[in-house]
């Protein structure tokens, strides 16, 4: 009786999977019930690809393509596809995500990547162990994940230069080092830069504090702005020497923002006063999103914008 059932049953599996029907480049998220409507409601392979490079070279703002690439997932599910094209909508997605710092939904596409890459798809595994380390180093304070993350770590991993930019964020972190995590700041490949933003105002009151304990009377301001990440210690033409000037009136509008007690010195340089900084330094309340994109209208949720 049951090996009347197997054909039937494998039957069914295979029409379930059949490819999808439609051809639109845009899609939205929907509840599909039945093949017959599956294959109606969905884009074949051939059609997401050209939907994701559509996404890929999109103006519009982070909300819309999140759910674009959403609703390519979804077709790439429904139809079972795992191959390199799965990779390249996960790994675009996740980009999006930390550069917008949306790290729930670059955590359920990191997820999805380390199941993909597990079954021997290829794709851009070192960048993206990289960028799960820095995930737990700085925004995760359960150790046992980050013993985790670091064992099970490949020999070819711990030789790759994000994955060991990585690393040594991890250091300077742990050992209070704001020094040195500035400077792997301005060297951090890829979008690793992003992931350490989101560090970044906790570290620098964190230095502020430190400096304010261990000076007196008062500090350069232009010497505070270098280490905090503001600006370099060696501009090396006229352009950098104008993003410093810039980075240097960021650096005064931050101390300010956090209660730092700023004087003119006779020399008509800025100075950084320790002593009532160390009091009136505090950490102020910022503006957050849960989508991660502090910068989408209210409308963007309302409505639904094509290409």
């Amino acid at each position: 009786m049951l090996e009347g059932l197997m054909p039937w049953c494998l039957a069914k599996i295979l029409k379930m999977v059949a490819a999808g029907q439609l051809r639109t480049l845009t899609g939205i998220l929907l509840l599909l019930r039945g093949p017959a409507r599956r294959l109606r409601n969905v884009r074949p392979e051939d059609v997401l690809e050209k939907a994701l490079v559509m996404v890929q070279n999109s103006q519009k703002n982070y909300l819309y393509k999140c759910d674009q690439l959403k609703s390519i997932r979804q077709d790439l599910t429904v139809q079972r596809i795992r191959n390199h094209l799965t990779v390249k909508v996960y790994e675009t997605h996740a980009r999006l995500a930390v550069e917008v710092g949306d790290l729930p939904e670059y955590n359920q596409c990191a997820s999805q990547l380390k199941s993909l890459y597990a079954e021997g798809i290829e794709g851009c595994h070192m960048e993206f162990s990289a960028y799960n380390l820095l995930c737990v180093i700085l925004h995760s304070n359960n150790n046992r994940d980050l013993v985790s993350s670091m064992a099970s770590l490949s020999v070819e991993a711990k030789r790759d230069e994000a994955v060991k930019h990585a690393l040594a964020v991890r250091s300077a972190v742990t050992s209070g080092n704001y020094v040195m995590f500035f400077r792997l700041y301005k060297t951090a490949p890829n979008l690793s830069t992003c992931l350490m933003d989101l560090y970044v105002e906790k570290m620098r009151y964190k230095a502020v504090s430190c400096m304010c304990r261990s000076y007196r009377p008062t500090i350069p301001v232009p010497y505070v702005a270098q280490i905090l990440g503001f600006t370099t210690f060696t501009p090396t033409n006229e352009e950098s020497e104008e993003k410093d000037s810039e980075g240097l009136d960021e650096c005064i509008e931050w101390l300010k923002v956090h209660g730092a007690c700023l004087v003119v010195d006779n020399n008509g340089e800025m100075q950084l006063d320790t002593k009532p900084t160390s009091s009136s330094l505090y950490m102020p309340e910022t503006d957050a999103v849960s989508h991660g994109d502090a910068t989408l209208a209210v409308n963007d949720f309302l409505t639904r914008t094509s290409l």
